[in-house]
């Protein structure tokens, strides 16, 4: 029976490790492509990961594989990385006919149905940690069509200054170009709810 195990063992590390890189390459990157942070961590989990099991394997003197042991530290680090790197799916809804910059205020809340002037609200904690954005505009999911994300703030300058962070993405066709409205603008024609935002 303890031989039969090692081959369950082998292929929940190969599958831990399958999730690992797909989390990976979930990551958006501003520079460089997901694929490319692939190049440091896998190597070298995989070279850490033999090298622990072959010397659990020489201190316990097993019968079982180095590689088995090796998939247990597979399975152990990528499971630390897949809950230290978790983050929420959240749906962003999109009006069908909007192009341009879309922007998440920081709000006391989740909003994530933009109106008809790129406005949603996102809340704190949200913002902070990050999350999994599934985009659909129409009633099409257009994630992938969304390369990179921003965070920024957006300042008033009638009074008193106030500055408002948000997360941003653009919405547009290739080669597209679209002037976006500024934030007192916004508030002018009541695009942007003040009330619900977290000033800086």
């Amino acid at each position: 029976m303890k031989y039969k195990i090692q081959p369950i063992i082998i292929f929940l590390g190969v599958f831990s490790l399958c999730v690992g890189i797909w989390q990976i390459l979930q990551i958006k990157t501003m520079i460089l492509p997901s694929w490319f942070l692939l190049l440091l961590p896998v190597p070298c989990i995989l070279l850490v990961s033999f090298v622990l099991g072959t010397l659990v394997k020489k201190i316990l003197n097993s019968k079982w594989r180095a590689i088995t042991f090796a998939s247990i530290f597979v399975i152990i680090f990528c499971s630390i990385f897949y809950i230290s790197n978790f983050r929420s799916v959240y749906t962003v809804v999109i009006p069908e006919g909007y192009v341009g910059e879309i922007r998440l205020l920081v709000s006391n809340e989740n909003d994530f149905s933009i109106n008809n002037y790129g406005i949603g609200y996102i809340d704190r904690k949200t913002f902070d940690e990050g999350f999994y954005p599934k985009i659909i505009k129409g009633g099409n999911d257009i994630t992938k069509q969304v390369k990179e994300y921003s965070k920024g703030a957006l300042a008033t300058s009638s009074g008193d200054v106030y500055s408002y962070e948000y997360l941003s993405f653009s919405v547009l066709a290739k080669g597209e170009h679209v002037e976006n409205k500024d934030i007192e603008e916004l508030i002018k024609i009541k695009a942007i709810d003040t009330s619900r935002l977290y000033r800086k």
